[in-house]
Order: structure tokens, then sequence, then C-alpha cells
């Protein structure tokens, strides 16, 4: 019981940063008829969604390949069925990852994957002459409309909780008024990588003016007055200036986490990671890197001490790829001295590829007599306990452009508890 409790517990302190969402590739929609011609334009409808949830672009739909891509939408459709939704005929339809992708490819777009920043929304209401925080537990029609458009674009939206502790530390005026400071400062325990600052002033029961400002990045950042606020403003009936509002702030999120697809890419990178204690650790930052939407393929060829080589074949450029790999906490960029300057000579057909190992980290395999370049076979090695050993793969390094290096560190960071 014990054990539970302080499992628990340490879930609540870990920092809530980024968010996965689960539903980037389902969209339901309306089906007023049951007649074919309805059909398909539920599916165009529903592919349209899917792509702009995905690409990150709301625009995405103008552009030619996807335009003539829409006028065949059943071939990305994986799965479908039927079902209700407030009384109204709908129509569920899960769509092909793998094909979704192709098409953003081939259409030079962008992919935004399932990890996204996490939005909080500090939202007053200025109605029937009195302004309120709206809290989580409001309760609150506008609120409840902004958390829905903003799973329609697959950015996940989180409103304050409104305990002692929130009430006791931010204002009404500090909010209607956009003062950074107390804003941060309240902010700082949710651990967004976002903060949305919304003033509604309702004009009647069908009509709202919405005045927000976006902070997109570090909310220490914030809190040291460092980070420049995208604003906007959109007016007219409350369903469509909420969805204005959440589409140009998932705009402005998908421009800077989206990776870019197609065109030129910095093809092969040589990655160096420091302070890997143990195999835990290399094979929590091998996936990690693996499941970047910029990596294509990851290789390890070589491990020294608590000092992992990896080369990275790149689906985007090599700033996309770091930015992509600096969101991760657990690492911190580290600039490499002249000497290490290096990249690694062409591999060997069948070396070892870290995607390819299961359940065991590389262990020392000392080379075949008179073999300058033998594979590695790590087939029966035993589990590292402790820091991995070194790999002596005999690879030849030649002098080229500097590495990317970085240090590990797999303690969570400290956050107040919610």
């Amino acid at each position: 019981m014990l054990r539970i409790a302080l499992l628990f517990l340490a879930l609540l302190a870990l920092p809530l940063k980024a968010a996965t969402v689960t539903n980037l590739y389902q969209a339901q929609v309306a089906l007023p008829d049951t007649d074919r011609q309805s059909e398909q334009a539920a599916r165009k409808q529903a592919l349209e969604q899917v792509l702009i949830k995905v690409s990150g672009q709301s625009d995405i739909v103008e552009n030619e390949v996807v335009a003539k891509a829409l006028g065949s939408s059943s071939q990305y459709v994986s799965q479908f069925s039927y079902a209700n939704r407030d009384g109204q005929r709908t129509l569920l339809l899960t769509f092909d990852r793998s094909r979704i992708r192709t098409l953003l490819t081939q259409a030079n777009s962008t992919f935004w994957s399932e990890q996204r920043p996490s939005v909080l929304v500090w939202l007053v209401e200025d109605a029937n002459r009195s302004r309120n925080i709206i809290w989580d537990q409001s309760n609150n029609d506008l609120a409840k409309l902004i958390q829905s458009e903003g799973d329609r674009r697959g950015v996940p939206v989180m409103m304050p909780i409104g305990d002692f502790e929130d009430v006791t530390a931010i204002s009404t005026p500090d909010i209607w008024g956009g003062f950074v400071q107390p804003i941060a400062t309240t902010s700082q325990r949710y651990q967004p990588q976002a903060v949305l600052v919304v003033r509604a002033r309702q004009q009647d029961d069908e009509q709202v003016a919405l005045n927000w400002q976006l902070y997109s990045g570090n909310i220490d950042q914030l809190a040291r007055n460092q980070v420049a606020p995208s604003e906007g403003r959109n007016s007219g009936e409350t369903v469509t200036a909420v969805g204005q509002m959440v589409d140009s702030v998932s705009d402005i999120l998908g421009a800077k986490y989206a990776v870019p697809l197609g065109g030129d890419t910095s093809g092969q990178l040589a990655v160096v990671v420091e302070n890997i204690q143990s195999s835990k650790d290399f094979f929590t930052l091998e996936r990690l890197i693996t499941n970047l939407t910029s990596v294509a393929g990851v290789n390890a060829y070589r491990i020294q001490g608590n000092r992992v080589e990896f080369t990275v074949q790149l689906l985007s450029t090599e700033d996309v790829f770091q930015r992509e790999l600096s969101q991760d906490s657990r690492l911190s960029a580290v600039t490499a001295p002249v000497a290490e300057q290096y990249e690694p000579a062409p591999q060997p057909e069948g070396m070892l590829r870290a995607t390819d190992i299961s359940t065991q980290a590389p262990a020392d395999q000392p080379a075949p007599e008179g073999d300058e370049s033998s594979e590695v076979d790590v087939s029966g090695t035993e589990q590292l306990d402790g820091e991995p050993q070194a790999v002596n793969t005999q690879l030849e390094v030649k002098p080229a452009k500097q590495a990317a290096v970085f240090s590990w560190s797999n303690s969570a960071s400290t956050s107040v508890a919610l």
C-alpha cells in the first residue's frame, strides 16, 4: 500500500509539459442522409478534419495535392462505423496513419506528432456587468466550447482548477489587465508549454468579443518577461468566434512544433549523448530518438563509459530535429569541443542498429583477428547492470562537421503537485 501511495505522489510531481493526443486520425461527422452522396461528403469532411489536425495547418485543404486527394477520401479510411451524437446520426471514421503521412509528404506539408503542447487557458468572462475567472469546475459553456474546439484541432486544453492556491495567487484584474507576473507565477504549477489568456465580453446570448494573448514556450521565461505573446481578436457568433480563435492558436503552435515533410533534408547527423548511467537509460534514449517525427532511423555505433554515439538518419532538417529533441526536459544541449568535430565513416552492412535491439544493450565484443571492420553481434549478451560498457566497433572516424552533443538526466524536474 505504501508503494502505491509513493508511486501516486511521484506521478503527481511529474511536469505536465506535453500530452499525448490519441484521436488524431479519427473524426466524427454528421450524416444527414443515408444516401451514397451524403456519405461521400461526410468522408471528405472527416478527412479534412484529420489532415488539419495532423498537419497543424487550418489551410491545408488549399494545397493542390491535398485538394486532389480529398476527391478519393475512401482510400485513406481504415475503419468506419455509424453512431448517434445528441440524437444526430453520425459517421465515425479512422484513417490510416501511414497513408496520411505519405499524402502530407507528397504535399510538402508538415506533420505534427501525437506529442502536443498542453495549453493552459486563463479565461475571464465579462457578462451581466460582472467579470469572473472561469475555472475548470465552473461548468461554463464558453470554456466547454474552447475545450471542444481544441479537441477538433488536436490541441490539449486545460483550465486552472481554481483551488485555494489558485484563488489566492491570482485575481480577475490580473488576467483582464494582462499582468504577466501573476499569470506566470500561478501557471507554473501546471507546467504548460503554452498559456492562453482570454478576455471574453458577452454581447448577447449568441455574440461574443474575444481578445486573446498566447504565450508559447518555457514558463520560466514567461515569468521573467522574456516571452513576447501572439495576439488576436475575434468577434461574432460565439461558436464561430471561438473556432477562429482556436484555429489561430493551433496554427501558431503547429508552425512551432510540426515537422516539415518532403523537400530537402540534412540526411545523416552524428549525435552524442553523455551521462547514460544504465541500460534502462540507453533504451529509453534510443526509443525517444527513434520516435521523433523528424527521424527515419537510428544507429548506435559506439558506447564508451557513460557516453553513447548515434548516427541519425533524418526525414527533415537538422534544425527541426534539434528543436524536436530539445522539447524533452531530460536532454540538454552541450557545446562540443573542437576535438569532437567528426562524422562517422559509412557503416558496413549489418552494423549494430539500436532500433533492432529489443531487450538487451550492447556489451564488449572483441573483433576477430585480421578483420578491421567487424560487425558487432549482440545476441546472447547479458543485460547491463550499471553503466553501459564500451563497444569497440573499430569504425574509422573522419573529421567533419561538429556533432550534436547532449547530456541526459533521468531525474524528473520539480513541480507542484496538482
